[in-house]
């Protein structure tokens, strides 16, 4: 199978700014694109573009795209270096090629295509095997390695159909294609589903349901010149759905990691709740048991306080998929106001759908964690209930304890003070205890006196417990 004039186009993105960004991150990692795009023309064309030294990443924005090559570097008000070099297969191959850096709201943008070109000196150039594309992707170059700023990418292939014989097996060519593309085949996306574009079949591959090996691939074979002439209209537009659309992606995977935490959270919140007693639980509360108690109380509050956070976490991601979904929205009608009657099925689908399907998700993600929150204040309740009940039946047994010694010592008090007063002036020498002795008044004095108070103790004890 052949193909005609092969153009391989590199949309990455990754974020220059945020809140969330720590420092130095954004100084270790800002030339993450560039010197990403330095490498794949090394690695295909054996050049070097020296792409950062050509842009002023300080330019002042004065609207939400801003083109970074430095004006002294624009030649004929065209903001992209190009750049041409030649490949080997069978034949050395003329590839042309330029690289757009932009700077889209809070991101840095870099658009990279290769190409064959569809003349050479005049002269129409000839149909390709389709396993050209491997030179197009030595090493998986164009499959560019996450970093803490990285967004992701969209990695579009287009070509023409040699004639209409193709144009039976356009599904077969799309995949023979991406095949090819990608010389390590593991890291081959998975078919998602085909359609048609201003006109010509465009085949996407990559699945959500596998976010973690990501990867989003279109090829779109032409069948004639109103594809290519109406991309070539929008291509702006079109560069931006791309970024907004791998804003959405992105902050749905984030979430999906934000989910999975709130998960590990919301069971170690059910286990400890289950291990709070009941009320009306008659388990005697050891004084060991109550300070682990207090200790949960301390740990609460800070579970509590990360738990919240990671919900916030996932209601940005949700407004973040709503916002750039509805900007995806947007371009796609601008692309339909410069091409008015064009069916962009194949485009609104992502808008229409998939950002609804992530955003009713992360809503029932939300309603089923908000319950962890009710847990949690569920927890820290019991908690202090269970703590303020024994603090209070401890205070209240101190001061039973304390009633009932000062009735028994005060009533001993008063008895010995009377018994004291009616014992005969004390003239009797003290003598030893003995049967042959008489009890001595001291002793006797004494003797009633803790009899007196024992009394009162167990009068007390008495009272005491009636109340």
């Amino acid at each position: 199978m052949k193909i005609y004039a092969p153009n391989v186009h590199l949309f990455a993105f990754e974020l220059y700014k945020g809140s969330n960004i720590d420092l130095n991150t954004l100084q270790s990692d800002q030339n993450f694109l560039w010197e990403r795009g330095d490498e794949i023309i090394r690695v295909t064309l054996h050049q070097d573009l020296q792409l950062s030294q050509r842009l002023d990443t300080k330019k002042e924005p004065h609207s939400p795209r801003v083109d970074l090559i430095k004006d002294t570097e624009v030649i004929d008000d065209n903001y992209a270096v190009s750049f041409d070099g030649k490949i080997t297969h069978n034949q050395d191959l003329l590839i042309k090629g330029f690289a757009h850096p932009l700077r889209i709201y809070d991101s840095y943008s870099l658009w990279l295509n290769l190409r064959r070109p569809e003349k050479e000196n005049n002269q129409v150039t000839d149909d390709l095997d389709i396993d050209v594309l491997q030179k197009f992707n030595p090493n998986n170059c164009l499959t560019l390695k996450e970093n803490p700023l990285f967004l992701g990418q969209t990695l579009l292939i287009t070509a023409w159909l040699t004639g209409a014989k193709e144009q039976k097996f356009v599904k077969q060519i799309a995949d023979e294609c991406l095949k090819h593309i990608f010389a390590n085949q593991n890291t081959v996306p998975p078919f998602f589903r085909q359609g048609e574009l201003f006109g010509s079949a465009i085949f996407e591959y990559g699945l959500f349901s596998q976010l973690d090996n990501y990867q989003h691939v279109l090829i779109w074979l032409f069948a004639d010149n109103k594809a290519d002439e109406k991309f070539n209209l929008c291509y702006q537009e079109l560069l931006d759905l791309f970024f907004f659309r791998t804003k959405v992606i992105k902050a749905y995977k984030d979430s999906r990691a934000i989910y999975q935490q709130l998960d590990l959270i919301y069971r170690q919140i059910e286990e400890k709740i289950e291990q709070i007693p009941e009320a009306g639980d008659n388990k005697k509360i050891t004084g060991a048991y109550l300070t682990q108690l207090q200790k949960q109380l301390e740990t609460f509050p800070q579970l509590a306080l990360r738990y919240t956070r990671l919900l916030r976490n996932l209601e940005d991601y949700q407004n973040t998929i709503a916002i750039n979904g509805d900007n995806y929205a947007d371009r796609v009608q601008q692309i339909q106001g410069i091409l008015p009657g064009e069916d962009l099925g194949f485009l609104e689908t992502f808008s229409q759908r998939n950002c609804s399907f992530f955003q009713q998700q992360i809503k029932a993600d939300l309603g089923y964690f908000q319950h962890g929150s009710e847990l949690l204040d569920k927890a820290i309740n019991s908690i202090r209930g269970i703590v303020e009940i024994e603090q209070d039946q401890s205070d209240k047994s101190l001061e039973r304890t304390v009633q009932i010694l000062g009735i028994g010592f005060g009533g001993g008090s008063i008895a010995s003070g009377v018994i004291t007063a009616n014992i005969d002036k004390i003239k009797i020498p003290l003598a030893n205890i003995s049967p042959n002795h008489p009890l001595h008044p001291f002793y006797a004095s004494l003797l009633l006196s803790i009899i007196a108070t024992l009394v009162f103790i167990a009068l007390g004890w008495m009272i005491t417990k009636r109340k």
